[in-house]
């Protein structure tokens, strides 16, 4: 089955340079990296939108930060610095980004604390279950340590206002979207190969 059955494939082929594209296994990961960092830039402005109006504007700079990370590192690929890179790059801004909404929000009780998962989903679907299993060892240690500090009353409790419900609706509605699309783009790519 070719890209161009797919039409959002065509246009993100156009991104990606022609030494990645020669690979099946790179162009692959560059794809699947190029379409998440497409729904960051789409979801990047109504998140810190949402944080600014539940009065969380610090968290909202965060996200604002990391996104812009996430969203030029697949454009990384053009200056040739190799696909481990641009995915390291995209994974740990979302890493730092939870590091630092769980140390703001609540540490291991906070709402966004889940979203920990995506960082080995994201490396596993772009590079490989390596560098799924490494940043999944990386996640398990921080949220360890994150759970120590949150018991030793090192880090804030979580915020009591109303505007943490919403934050937890939306985090498991959000989640659940993005495991949803991550699996979807891994079985296609699973169908992909086996045709």
């Amino acid at each position: 089955m070719t890209a161009y059955a797919y039409p959002m494939l065509s246009f993100v082929d156009r991104i990606i340079p022609a030494a990645v594209r020669a690979d099946d296994a790179q162009l692959q990961g560059a794809r699947h990296l190029t379409l998440l960092a497409a729904v960051t830039a789409l979801s990047v402005p109504l998140l810190t939108l949402m944080y600014h109006l539940l009065g969380y504007d610090a968290v909202g700079m965060m996200v604002l930060t990391a996104g812009i990370v996430m969203m030029i590192s697949p454009f990384t690929l053009a200056a040739g610095l190799g696909l481990a890179v641009a995915r390291n790059l995209f994974v740990g801004a979302l890493f730092l980004l939870k590091v630092c909404m769980a140390v703001h929000l609540g540490g291991v009780g906070a709402p966004t604390t889940p979203w920990f998962v995506l960082c080995p989903a994201v490396a596993m679907l772009v590079g490989g279950l390596r560098p799924g299993l490494a940043w999944g060892a990386l996640v398990l240690v921080t949220v360890v340590m994150l759970f120590a500090l949150g018991q030793m009353g090192i880090l804030p409790a979580a915020p009591l206002d109303a505007g943490m419900g919403i934050l937890q609706f939306a985090s498991v509605v959000g989640l659940l979207a993005l495991v949803i699309l991550i699996v979807a783009l891994a079985i296609g790519a699973a169908d992909r190969r086996s045709h």
